[in-house]
């Protein structure tokens, strides 16, 4: 979309509120991107001034707000649903296939758009969460704050320690995933073991978006059953397939604290590929210019505790006894003392003057 330059309208002041696109997302009116497109069509009235270029800030509280003349509402309440999705339902809210979505299943008293929190595949069912949060939904899904996803997996045949290890290599090739500390990295177990099956336990801790299905299917371990149990703490409970229920208050806590975690407090800052936050690069480089100190500290989280002194000179012993002493014997009481070789001045060359001609 291509966006004006300059701006008529009154509404540049960032300090008014809220960014129009978000304010109608909100409102259940449509995504933040179909929104810009609004505002750039001029279908877009704040206080009876037409809308045609972005940014704009508008108050939901005390400005009248219009979409092609009709008054939007405020902002709904933000509800957190937890769906147990069935397999042959697709996980977003525009299909043109005009397959049954996850929306189709949640009848909700207060009729507010909802969207589903991350996809899942449409052969895969298991724990869906539907907010109409973006904020919230942004925290668990991008994999920048790593909240961990758990799925379960039921292959054919028994498989043994290497199949596992090698399932785990195809699933997380990148050494994102695979932290020094097992109890946070992505990570493969075997919940079950029986004659033609094995039931395995998937966690994803790098937050970011993996093919199960394809993969297994690549490596050759076609998958039978696909199921999401988990979302970080919050669990599939509660809710028969299908069916869907709003989070606890105990559940919806817990989620938040794990969503909203600060990120300077994750472990593998650097593995992440971001940067180390401006407070702590400041912190280590003053430290680094003032004082130096003697051991060389890791900062593999794994190693933490671990140094490595720089080497010692070699102490000074006698010789053994029976060997000749090279060193220069101590000058006797009396005696002058060794005079020590000076280097020779430097001479200036002594050139003769050229010859002036007469």
């Amino acid at each position: 979309m291509k966006r004006r330059s300059s701006t008529a309208h009154p509404f540049t002041d960032d300090r008014r509120g809220e960014r129009i696109q978000k304010v109608l997302a909100q409102a259940g009116i449509a995504s933040r991107r179909e929104c810009e497109e609004l505002v750039a069509q001029a279908r877009v009235r704040v206080n009876g001034i037409i809308l045609d270029a972005l940014p704009a800030w508008v108050n939901a509280d005390k400005d009248k707000i219009e979409v092609d003349g009709r008054v939007i509402r405020g902002a709904d309440p933000h509800v957190y649903i937890m769906l147990y999705k069935p397999k042959g339902i697709v996980c977003t809210n525009v299909d043109p296939d005009g397959r049954r979505r996850v929306i189709d299943l949640v009848q909700h008293p207060l009729q507010t758009r909802l969207f589903p929190v991350g996809r899942l595949e449409i052969d895969a069912s298991g724990l869906v969460l539907m907010t109409n949060d973006g904020d919230f939904a942004n925290r668990l899904t991008h994999p920048r704050y790593e909240v961990s996803k758990t799925f379960e997996l039921v292959v054919a045949g028994r498989l043994d320690d290497a199949a596992v290890a090698t399932i785990e290599a195809a699933l997380f090739p990148s050494k994102r995933s695979m932290s020094m500390d097992p109890e946070k990295r992505s990570r493969v177990t075997v919940l079950n073991r029986e004659l033609g099956r094995t039931t395995l336990l998937m966690e994803i801790r790098d937050g970011k978006n993996t093919e199960i299905r394809l993969t297994m299917l690549r490596i050759g371990y076609p998958l039978k059953r696909l199921r999401q149990t988990a979302i970080g703490p919050l669990q599939l409970r509660g809710v028969t397939v299908g069916a869907w229920r709003e989070l606890s208050v105990a559940e919806f806590s817990s989620l938040r604290k794990a969503a909203f975690k600060s990120v300077t407090a994750r472990t593998r800052p650097d593995e992440r590929g971001e940067d180390e936050p401006a407070e702590r690069a400041v912190a280590l480089t003053t430290a680094n210019t003032l004082a130096r100190p003697s051991a060389k500290t890791f900062t593999n989280p794994a190693a933490k505790n671990f140094t490595r002194p720089f080497a010692k000179p070699f102490a000074k012993s006698a010789p053994p006894v029976g060997t000749k002493s090279f060193s220069r014997p101590a000058p006797q009481t009396g005696a002058k003392p060794a005079m020590r070789q000076v280097a020779k001045p430097f001479m200036k060359r002594i050139t003769k003057p050229k010859r002036q001609p007469p």
